[in-house]
């Protein structure tokens, strides 16, 4: 069954969705700080108010709650919880890199993930690397090496850089193992269920695996402190999906590619204006490289000429092969 979401007259229409989507994701660096909470705690909160709302909207759609219940059910359900649990994992590794990063910098390391993902693709899911992807790889590489600037820092600001950029290379694996999972049951099983399905079973295993951050960490949240959380959950998560796969399937891969870079972009500007974090030019042209070797990536990519207009598939034609289930948002 798929997700019937309001209609998107064109794609001027979906591009305006897709990007007010990913200027929601660029803010979400800004709310987990500003909430003053542990990341297991913020991440907790984050999918327990994001399932809620969904179980709304869930609660509304008979066909869907079938579908969850089915879902729920089934070997499909389990991976998927799997899937959420990783899912989870990057949200808790890159909100601890914000407190050795900054929310602009920490954002543009994890977009090596797309690179990180092909290099999964190939381990487990057989899928070819071919010169063109390993060459923009290495732009990206070198972008990454260029934001960090290890030579930049001494002594104990040094370690904290270290540790920062391993975060976030780790929580960009995560992310892309969890999307790696989900692709290999599709595999097996033929259709991934509907976007809001997914969101919603991998925010409530989000949630009961980060349970327990609430015995063992210390959690005392100010007023400020839970609106911020409040907004992180209904607004940066549970709206920010349903604005996000409601442009998906109106657009193309290329397109919907390049306009995820909108998200560190945001990401960079929003640290700059509420922080003042100061950009160096060595690390603007790594931000340049890497988004460079994104675009580069997606555009020079072969792209499937079987997507029709009017077709109701959850996620953009995929690039080769049997069609990509719709993936998580990355934070």
């Amino acid at each position: 069954m798929t997700f019937h979401r309001a209609p998107v007259r064109g794609s001027s229409a979906a591009v305006a969705l897709l990007c007010a989507g990913m200027v929601m994701s660029g803010t979400i660096g800004y709310f987990v700080v500003e909430s003053g909470a542990p990341p297991l705690v913020v991440v907790f909160w984050r999918c327990v108010i994001g399932a809620c709302a969904l179980l709304v909207v869930i609660g509304a759609r008979p066909g869907t709650r079938q579908e969850l219940r089915a879902t729920v059910r089934s070997r499909t359900g389990i991976v998927l919880a799997g899937s959420g649990g990783l899912l989870v994992a990057n949200w808790v590794l890159v909100f601890t890199a914000y407190e050795h990063l900054s929310i602009g910098v920490a954002t543009v390391i994890f977009h090596v993930e797309p690179f990180i993902l092909l290099g999964l693709g190939a381990l487990f899911l057989h899928e070819r690397l071919n010169r063109r992807t390993l060459g923009w790889a290495g732009l990206g590489f070198l972008g990454i090496v260029a934001v960090a600037q290890p030579w930049a820092s001494v002594g104990q600001e040094t370690g904290a850089l270290l540790i920062g950029v391993g975060l976030t290379l780790v929580a960009a694996t995560a992310y892309a193992g969890s999307i790696v999972v989900v692709r290999a049951q599709q595999g097996r099983v033929g259709a991934a269920p509907s976007p809001l399905v997914i969101v919603t079973i991998q925010l409530i295993a989000g949630a009961v695996i980060t349970s327990p951050s609430l015995l063992v960490v210390p959690h005392q949240v100010s007023a400020p402190g839970w609106a911020h959380l409040v907004v992180l959950g209904l607004v940066n998560t549970a709206l920010m999906y349903l604005i996000i796969y409601t442009a998906y399937p109106r657009l193309g891969t290329a397109t919907v590619g390049v306009l995820a870079f909108v998200y560190p972009a945001a990401a960079v500007v929003v640290d700059f204006i509420v922080y003042g974090t100061a950009i160096t030019v060595a690390q603007w042209v790594g931000f340049i490289a890497i988004i460079a070797a994104g675009i580069g990536q997606v555009l020079t990519t072969p792209q499937s000429p079987q997507r029709s207009q009017g077709t109701t598939s959850n996620h953009p034609a995929p690039e080769h092969r049997k069609p990509d289930p719709v993936l998580p948002a990355k934070d």
